[in-house]
């Protein structure tokens, strides 16, 4: 991220709280007229007086949202954060290759599966999670020609969705929030491309999502971090009752990808989850575009 994406960032950060600069300068001790440099692309107002730390105090980032502040403020690029192969090697990245044999790969798995970008765009699932989930084919139906028609976030707040179903009415704002917190963390160092500001105002208009907005709004001021937590006990008669485990999958030239896999937290889910995996057999979809994001 170089200095004037990272410039991006800091006000797309301030405007989701509704400040002026004059508002984040009296927050954060850091002075107006350095915030502004900042979000003009000034750098090296940046190594001046723990300003970094005191603008992610001042924007209320928890430790992961930090994390990937202070990194996005390094200036280094997705590129060159991958190592360049040898020469000889002749080796470049193929998304298309990637994903087709990642596909194949995940299709064996005995558990739901799927991968993310770094927009939190579904690209590949196993049916096993396909049938886990069971999202409803009108989610699905139109999703290639919307934006952010893969994404976790529309998967949890759209109307047509199922989720509140499939998680349970009384689970439904707790999950919904903790997701919204995913979302912004993991899309932290992308603010300043194009296509998560059409995702974003696609996702904060309340005739689409009503919810969502609400969600994004209340998690900015929550006073705790939901990784800090420990997992809650599963209640065992409840055959929906899991944990999401993300690994880091890859590093590529346009972001990571990230792997997913739902974990059974009792013996009614696991068995639901076998029961699934043995009667969909092996397969996976391919579903948004990856690195094009732009619609199909």
């Amino acid at each position: 991220m170089n200095r004037f994406e990272f410039g991006t960032l800091v006000a797309s950060l301030r405007e989701d709280m509704r400040w002026t600069q004059m508002e984040l300068a009296e927050r954060s001790g850091v002075d107006v007229s350095a915030i502004s440099n900042i979000e003009r692309g000034e750098r090296k107002t940046l190594l001046k007086d723990n300003i970094l730390v005191k603008l992610a105090d001042g924007l209320q980032l928890t430790s992961m949202e930090r994390q990937e502040f202070l990194f996005a403020a390094s200036g280094v690029t997705e590129l060159e954060m991958v190592r360049k192969e040898h020469i000889r090697a002749k080796k470049q990245f193929d998304p298309k290759a990637f994903l087709k044999e990642t596909g194949e790969h995940i299709a064996c798995i005995a558990l739901p599966v799927l991968v993310t970008d770094a927009f939190c765009d579904i690209l590949l699932t196993n049916h096993c999670l396909i049938e886990f989930y069971g999202a409803a084919p009108e989610l699905l139906k139109n999703a290639e020609h919307i934006i952010g028609g893969y994404n976790t976030m529309r998967y949890i707040f759209d109307p047509l969705s199922n989720f509140p179903e499939a998680i349970g009415n009384d689970s439904w704002e707790r999950l919904a929030l903790i997701n919204a917190r995913y979302f912004r963390r993991r899309t932290l160092r992308v603010r300043s491309k194009p296509y998560f500001a059409d995702l974003l105002r696609e996702l904060l208009d309340n005739k689409k999502y009503p919810s969502f907005e609400r969600c994004w709004r209340k998690i900015l001021f929550e006073d705790h971090d939901d990784f800090s937590l420990p997992i809650q006990r599963s209640d065992p008669n409840n055959a929906h009752s899991f944990v999401a485990v993300e690994s880091l999958l890859a590093l590529t030239p346009y972001g990571e990808l990230y792997m997913h896999q739902i974990l059974p937290l009792n013996r009614k889910t696991a068995e639901r989850i076998e029961k699934i995996s043995k009667t969909v057999g092996e397969g996976y979809e391919l579903f948004a575009p990856f690195p094009d994001k732009r619609k199909k």
